[in-house]
């Protein structure tokens, strides 16, 4: 799979020549210029009327070429032969694995639309360690693993292996109890028989956020009980990187954790990234009024309490999965207490962690692989992996 931009375009019969004499200085624009280019044809459809069927990598290099526009004269030379633009599509294709190998491609888990991921390959033959990377968003539609992009373009870079998961969620149809607890344990099992250059012997899981709530109860999978959905792991985390998360889910729902989001207009935290459907919001605004936790789980404390005990970390048992834990002190969505009580608890319970706190770190700074504290992060996995060669 990958994501596939589709324009169709019409071009007047004296400016053809011209569009396609532009056509390779274009092309080869965007393979220099923009990050998850993969290749670009051009179909023609009519006497006047043409389709490019342009291939990315990822949504999030699709982004950031929408946001770049004709930042290059080749490219603006293209774009003035062009007389009219009908319309645009994107797409997601399904038969790449044809292709061959590729350095980066998105992988179906299951049938629906949010059963992806992207798996990203560094340079080399293997095998790589894996981080499994579990973006954030109140574990809401309106966001996406776009926004953690910058952190897996970081990891592959120091040469792993990174499996950027989506799920259901809260918002759209499957998402919530159970389905978006299925989705993550399907996502990080689909790790087995992926791709040979991946070693399943080292794999550490990353989360932020709701992310960071959702693979911190990955790593717990092995001792839920039987009946609980997620159990039975195919793959066990060597590590656990736990970057502000929601991990007291009995708190949250007894302070309405999330019930901002019926505001669209309200001031989001710093650095906040754009909503990737905002189509969304309005259904997560229209339900979200006793908070987002109610919606993951299909009910409060009181009314569904084995939900909240097979699903909160700080109610979970001990999992033996070392862990490092990040938050900041000015963190304006997600209270750092909730990683400080988890990281006692899991000292309390006999296993290896680490809290780090950001002195007037925000919610977001601790995915910024600019920021001071990431070096932590990445020094940690580092030796995570080291120690299980």
């Amino acid at each position: 799979m990958a994501v596939i931009e589709m324009t169709t375009f019409t071009v007047a019969p004296e400016n053809t020549q011209a569009m396609l004499d532009a056509r390779p200085d274009m092309v080869e624009a965007f393979r220099t210029d923009r990050r998850g280019f993969l290749s670009a044809r051009l179909v023609r459809v009519g006497e006047n009327r043409w389709l490019d069927f342009v291939e990315w990598t990822d949504d999030a290099a699709w982004d950031e070429s929408t946001a770049k526009g004709a930042n290059l004269p080749a490219i603006v030379a293209f774009f003035a032969t062009i007389d009219t633009l009908v319309g645009a599509e994107r797409g997601v294709r399904y038969d790449d694995v044809q292709d061959g190998a590729r350095r980066v491609r998105t992988v179906a888990y299951g049938p629906e639309p949010s059963q992806v991921g992207e798996l990203y390959l560094p340079d080399g033959d293997g095998p790589f360690p894996v981080v499994t990377v579990v973006h954030g968003g109140y574990w809401a539609a309106i966001w996406d693993r776009r926004q953690i992009t910058d952190v897996v373009d970081d990891l592959v870079a120091r040469g792993y292996a990174v499996w950027n998961i989506e799920y259901r969620r809260i918002g759209e149809p499957g998402g919530g109890w159970p389905g978006t607890f299925l989705d993550v344990a399907a996502a990080v099992d689909a790790l087995d028989g992926m791709d040979p250059a991946l070693d399943l012997n080292r794999v550490v899981i990353l989360g932020h956020s709701a992310g960071g709530h959702l693979a911190t109860w990955a790593a717990h999978r092995g001792v839920l009980p039987l009946e609980a959905p997620g159990a039975h792991p195919t793959i066990t985390p060597i590590g656990l990187v736990e970057l502000a998360g929601a991990l007291d889910l009995r708190t949250a729902d007894a302070t309405d954790f999330g019930v901002a989001l019926a505001d669209p207009d309200a001031e989001p935290p710093k650095n906040a990234p754009e909503p990737a459907r905002p189509e969304a919001w309005a259904v997560v605004a229209e339900a979200v009024g006793e908070g987002i936790v109610k919606l993951l789980l299909g009910g409060h404390v009181a009314e569904q309490p084995e939900r909240y005990a097979w699903t909160s970390p700080l109610e979970l048992a001990g999992t033996g999965v070392p862990v490092l834990a990040i938050h900041g002190t000015a963190d304006e969505a997600v209270p750092a207490e909730w990683s400080r009580r988890y990281v006692e608890k899991v000292k309390a319970d006999g296993g290896t962690a680490r809290y780090v706190e950001v002195e007037g770190g925000t919610h977001f700074d601790v995915v910024d692989p600019s920021h001071p504290v990431w070096p932590t992060v990445t020094d940690w996995i580092h030796e995570a992996f080291a120690n299980h060669k």
